[in-house]
C-alpha cells in the first residue's frame, strides 16, 4: 500500500515497509520478521533495488523462493549467489534452510525466510515503477551531485536543474 504525504513517500505490507523522507533523502526499509529498521542513503538504496531485480530475473532462485521446486529436494549445500554493483549489497540463498541473506557494504547481514524476502522484494519492485518515488530519488542524487559536502539545509536553498 502507497501514501504519499508532503513529508514522506513509503510503501507497506505484512512483510515490511519502505519509506523516502523528501526533505532529508534517506531511505528506511522496514525488516518486520526481523524486527529491523536500516536507513540508507540514496545510492545504497539504489544498490540494493538493483541487486533485487537481478534476483528476481535468477530463475534459479526463483523457483525455491516461489515454492516451484521443493527447497529440500537438494543437496544441502547448494548455494545461489547473486551480487549487486560493486558489491555493495550481494545475496546468498540457501535452498535447504529456505533462507535468503542480504548483505550490505556497511557491515550488516539480514536473514529473510522465503516469504519475508519475496515480501521486500514485491515492496522494492513497486516502489522502483512508481513515478513519484523515482523523482525523488532521482532529485536527491542531483543535489548530491551538485554537492556532495552539503548538509539538508543547503540543499533546501539550491535549484535542481
Amino acid at each position: 500500500m502507497k501514501t504519499n504525504t508532503n513529508e514522506e513517500i513509503s510503501f507497506t505490507n505484512c512483510y515490511g515497509g519502505l519509506y523516502l523522507n523528501k526533505q532529508e533523502g534517506t531511505i528506511a526499509i522496514d525488516f518486520k520478521s526481523s524486527e529491523l529498521v536500516l536507513y540508507f542513503h540514496t545510492s545504497l538504496y539504489q544498490s540494493l533495488a538493483w541487486l533485487l531485480h537481478t534476483a528476481s530475473d535468477c530463475e534459479e532462485l526463483m523457483r525455491f523462493v516461489n515454492w516451484t521446486v521443493d527447497p529440500k529436494s537438494v543437496n544441502k549445500n547448494t548455494l545461489i549467489e547473486v551480487h549487486g554493483p560493486e558489491h555493495a549489497a550481494c545475496l546468498i540463498c540457501s535452498p535447504s534452510h529456505e533462507r535468503v541473506q542480504l548483505n550490505l557494504e556497511i557491515g550488516v547481514s539480514v536473514d529473510l525466510k522465503f516469504t519475508d524476502f519475496k515480501g521486500i522484494l514485491e515492496l522494492i519492485k513497486e516502489a522502483q515503477n512508481d513515478l513519484e518515488w523515482r523523482r525523488q530519488l532521482l532529485q536527491w542524487s542531483l543535489k548530491l551531485d551538485i554537492d556532495p559536502h552539503s548538509d539538508s539545509k543547503d540543499i533546501k536553498d539550491k535549484k535542481v536543474i
